[in-house]
């Protein structure tokens, strides 16, 4: 792709423009959907004025390819070949008109569409007669005016909104009661298109509508996950336009089959190597039976999706399918049937055998174009060797140069490696692809024979084009088997076992159906073909692993411990237990493996899956005390239920004589409630608390000052308390505090300036006077600590703690005491 657009653009560099006509057209033929390549050439000629060539390219493209710049361009030429200044017949403003209507009829339910729209609608304002006049020329534009409006608005576009208020301003501004009438009528189909352009907004935010579309890149490679993403985006689109959200198809059938066709071919000219969304297209058709002119659009689909994908076998085969299945058959004309369903096939497979073709032509090129570099440097690389020999030396140097290969020959070996596992891939392919021609063929011409046609005709066409693996000789073997019990069958399996002596596969199958036929002799022959060489030795694998299975099943029990030692002996890396237990399974139960309940209450405990609540870093490292059992009876979890609790007897030991009647469920949201957390293991919390403690921070993002517990034990312990007799010949029985002294130098005001402070504001005032009464035995301030200034009962002064809650605090903001 960047390589045909580098051409193209240095050729219109150098003004050669022949070269680039020639590269248009060349590139056009592989990327026929590219609408910004056909507007550049268009636009090209239309620059030179070459018109007549323009015109040939619109004819070319227009119909095939939906894009809304390329019909613009088609619109602007238009009104550039007929001028509406110079018109006195009106034959210009009619040509502008019509082909006003031809775009959008074809491409009026585009997302993108609304300027188009709105050009038609201000063309029919410019138009001949006035709005709101009485003349018939007047009513004429009034109706087309009206008539474009009704359209405009049930299209899901970004300009839906704008063209609703000009509708609603044209209709209002000519008559308010039949204005009303006529936007009462058109809002539904208003509000559904507004609905529809949201939710399209939402669905394709990420779709990127390209039309130079690319190869998809291969699993596991570059851009391969963004290529099926887009391809997921267009099928969501296509989704939603088949499930009718507009609410088309009850009334405007023919309006849904656009949208819906419409879309497919959007998603074709960004994913038209993707084969996929060809057939989904054919398909849909071929449901609905949509068809185009006679034509039917299903096929349409999948000629156009081979042409584009001449390599894919889902089409070649979904297109023999269809053919089979609706080919208008006549007695005596299964030759002509034949021959129509075998098309397909052979279109898909010479492309095949050509891709073979090129696979090997790039091999042997790749390896020449090495072995060519490598003769270049060759003196280098003998000087190199010799005197990595002189250095080295010794004797057994020429054994270990000869087994080890040169670098080029390595090189070479990886290359042919790699060609060959692509070629095997082709091989596969290609071998299917007959296969699948075989059956069909066979279904409609029988058995035939080598010449006329039928089975063996393909199957002798298949030997003579090459490439084949063992599968096709499996498959036409057990077809002349099963169906036509003809012997030729097993000379069919005999040939293919001569050519694929070595393909494990080919040889189980060749087993089976000799098993079929009580025929056990060639067992032993191909394995000890097998097991001669050590490259083929872990093909013996699946043809022991087979035998093992047959003679578990019919044979004798000393052969099959026979046959399982010389598996232990071949293969000692596999468990021997995994083989005895393969005597006694099949493909869909294992009765070794299968899990035999024997207590559900203790094989059967289900997980804690609850939410477990977080609990701080000291709780969870801390020891937590045992459970005290009020009762001699033991814990049992709370419940909800008024029935008596069960008896907390184990059920292994002691099971009960009669079943216990379970607790009466309730209804509604708490029956619900009180149900799920019974499933979840939890008590039965109120949802206020569980609310609470689902809001409740973590423990590890509190950051403030935390509670010392350790602290505040030791201050209870160590603070010494004085007697009760020494206590009130101290205090008189009253219990009095200092005022803290403030640590501001901030004044009283006069108004409290003559009494202590208070911590209770003025309040305080009420009582100031008892403090003062001269009866008080005590001096000093009212708030004085009865154990600042003398000792206690021990004769020493209580010490406050360096840390926790005994800890000296630091004054506050305005001189207070942090509390």
């Amino acid at each position: 792709m960047d390589a045909w657009l580098h051409l193209i653009a240095d050729h219109k560099r150098r003004r050669r423009f022949d070269d680039v006509r020639s590269v248009y057209h060349r590139f056009l033929d592989v990327f026929p959907q590219a609408a910004d390549i056909w507007v550049e050439w268009i636009e090209m000629e239309l620059g030179m004025d070459n018109f007549v060539d323009a015109e040939q390219l619109f004819g070319r493209c227009l119909m095939t390819v939906p894009n809304v710049k390329l019909w613009t361009v088609y619109l602007n030429y238009i009104r550039r070949r007929n001028d509406l200044n110079n018109d006195p017949t009106g034959q210009a403003r009619r040509t502008v008109t019509q082909s006003y209507e031809f775009v959008i009829d074809n491409i009026g339910v585009d997302r993108d569409s609304g300027s188009i729209w709105q050009d038609y609608i201000q063309f029919i304002k410019n138009g001949p007669g006035q709005i709101g006049g009485t003349g018939w020329q007047d009513q004429q534009k009034m109706d087309q005016l009206r008539k474009a409006f009704h359209r405009a608005i049930t299209v899901p576009m970004s300009s839906v909104n704008n063209l609703w208020k000009e509708y609603d301003q044209f209709e209002m501004g000519l008559n308010k009661i039949t204005g009303r009438k006529f936007i009462q009528e058109r809002s539904p189909g208003y509000m559904s298109a507004k609905s529809g352009n949201i939710a399209l907004d939402n669905m394709t935010r990420a779709l990127k509508r390209v039309n130079l579309s690319r190869l998809p890149p291969a699993m596991g490679f570059d851009g391969d996950q963004e290529y099926r993403d887009q391809a997921e985006l267009w099928k969501k689109w296509i989704d939603w336009e088949k499930d009718d959200p507009l609410v088309l198809k009850p009334d405007e059938p023919k309006l849904y089959t656009q949208r819906v066709l419409y879309v497919y071919k959007q998603a074709l000219m960004a994913l038209r190597f993707w084969p996929e969304i060809w057939v989904d297209a054919a398909e849909w058709c071929f449901q609905n039976n949509i068809r185009d002119n006679e034509k039917e659009m299903g096929s349409e689909f999948l000629a156009q999706g081979t042409a584009a994908n001449p390599e894919s076998v889902l089409l070649a085969l979904k297109q023999a399918d269809h053919i089979e299945a609706n080919y208008p058959q006549q007695e005596g004309d299964k030759a002509e049937y034949a021959k129509a369903v075998r098309k397909p096939f052979d279109d898909v497979l010479n492309h095949l055998y050509a891709m073979g073709d090129k696979v090997k032509e790039r091999e042997k090129l790749e390896i020449s174009t090495l072995r060519q570099a490598a003769s270049l440097e060759a003196p280098v690389q003998e000087s190199i060797e010799v005197n990595d020999d002189d250095a080295v030396g010794g004797a057994g140097d020429g054994d270990d140069k000869a087994a080890k290969l040169s670098p080029m020959d390595e090189r070479i070996s990886a290359i042919q490696k790699g060609y060959a596992s692509e070629t095997n891939l082709l091989s596969r392919t290609i071998s299917y692809v007959w296969i699948a021609m075989a059956r069909a063929i066979r279904r409609i011409q029988g058995k035939g024979n080598q010449t006329d046609g039928g089975l063996r005709k393909v199957f002798t066409d298949a030997r003579q084009k090459g490439r084949l693996t063992s599968d096709v000789y499996v498959a036409v073997a057990l077809l002349e088997a099963v169906v036509y019990k003809d012997p030729v069958g097993a000379k069919i399996f005999e040939r293919g076992a001569r050519l694929f002596p070595n393909d494990e596969g080919f040889i189980v199958e060749y087993l089976k159906f000799l098993h079929s036929k009580d025929d056990t002799t060639i067992f032993e022959t191909c394995v000890n073909r097998l097991i001669v060489k050590p490259e083929t030795l872990p093909k013996v694998k699946p043809l022991y692993a087979y035998f093992h299975k047959y003679e578990s099943h019919y044979g004798e029990l000393s052969q099959i411990r026979k046959i399982e030692e010389r598996m232990a002996e071949l293969f000692p890396e596999d468990p021997k237990l995994s083989i005895f237990t393969s005597r006694y399974s099949s493909d869909k139960f294992d009765p070794i493996a299968a899990p035999i309940i024997i207590s559900k209450a203790s094989q059967m405990r289900p997980k804690q899956s609850a939410v477990a609540i977080e609990q701080p870093t000291s709780a969870r490292s801390s020891h937590q005390p045992p459970r005290f059992e009020q009762s001699p009876r033991p814990f049992v979890r709370a419940t909800i239920s008024p029935k008596r609790p069960l008896g907390a007897d184990d059920e292994e030991l002691n099971p009960p004589k009669r079943l216990a009647r379970g607790s009466s469920p309730l209804k509604g949201a708490a029956g619900r409630r009180l149900d799920q957390q019974r499933r979840n293991q939890s008590s039965a919390l109120h949802r206020d608390i569980t609310f609470l403690l689902g809001i409740l921070p973590p423990a590890h993002t509190y950051e403030s000052q935390r509670l010392n517990p350790g602290g505040v034990v030791s201050l209870l312990r160590d603070t010494p308390l004085p007697d009760y007799g020494t206590w009130k010949s101290q205090t008189g029985g009253q219990y009095r505090f200092t005022a803290p002294t403030s640590g501001h130098g901030r004044q009283p005001s006069g108004e409290y300036s003559s009494r202590p402070i208070s911590p209770y504001g003025r309040v305080a005032s009420s009582s100031s006077g008892y403090r003062q009464s001269p009866l008080r035995t005590e001096a000093g301030s009212s708030y004085a600590n009865p154990y600042g200034g003398s000792g206690d009962a021990s004769g020493s002064q209580w010490q406050p703690s360096q840390q926790g809650y005994g800890a000296s605090s630091s004054q506050g903001q305005y001189g207070g005491f942090r509390f």
